[in-house]
């Protein structure tokens, strides 16, 4: 999956993230309250989004239920991403989904979704996310703390403390708010 092709079609913030980390982004991306975007809103155009960036591939359909676990793993990877500390890791959905090994002539181990399909959109974000991990960009990798936003992005700040998306809009918000209750 060449992750420059996808920057064009993914909403991302500035910069965007590293690699195939731009594809859970843009995942992520696919709704904002804030904005008032849902992209996974159907079956119909969660699968067309799904198409798009290829995350679905092959002539299966996606079914009602497999549209409701994505939403779930979206939602349930944004909390977690918020907040590690206080929130369970998406583990049920997780726990559905097969790899394969894959052993390479350079020496690694590479884990692949072993399923095209609802396997594979899941399987194939659960891989970006241990790739994150392991090449060391998981940890600048946050959503907007402002609740009604949660839009993803790649922290580049050298203190790595960045809290929203954008402090033009959501930090400015969060700020005013904070005014304006210690004024009460």
């Amino acid at each position: 999956m060449d992750s420059t092709a996808l920057n064009g079609v993914l909403r991302t913030g500035t910069p965007a993230a590293p690699g195939t980390l731009v594809l859970l982004e843009g995942f992520l991306n696919t709704w904002s309250g804030e904005l008032d975007i849902d992209d996974l809103h159907t079956v119909k155009s969660a699968e067309a989004w799904l198409r798009s960036v290829p995350l679905w591939t092959g002539s299966k359909k996606l079914t009602s239920e497999q549209h409701q676990k994505i939403v779930k793993f979206r939602s349930d990877l944004r909390s977690w991403i918020l907040d590690k500390g206080n929130t369970q890791p998406p583990n049920e959905l997780a726990a559905e989904i097969s790899f394969r090994a894959e052993f390479r002539s350079e020496g690694d181990v590479r884990f692949l979704p072993a399923d095209v399909g609802y396997d594979g959109v899941i399987g194939m974000l659960i891989k970006v996310i241990s790739e994150s991990q392991q090449n060391g960009t998981w940890n600048r990798f946050k959503c907007c703390d402002l609740p009604t936003c949660g839009w993803a992005y790649f922290d580049s700040t050298r203190s790595r403390t960045k809290r929203w998306c954008s402090m033009k809009t959501c930090g400015s918000r969060h700020k005013a708010r904070e005014y304006y209750k210690r004024k009460r």
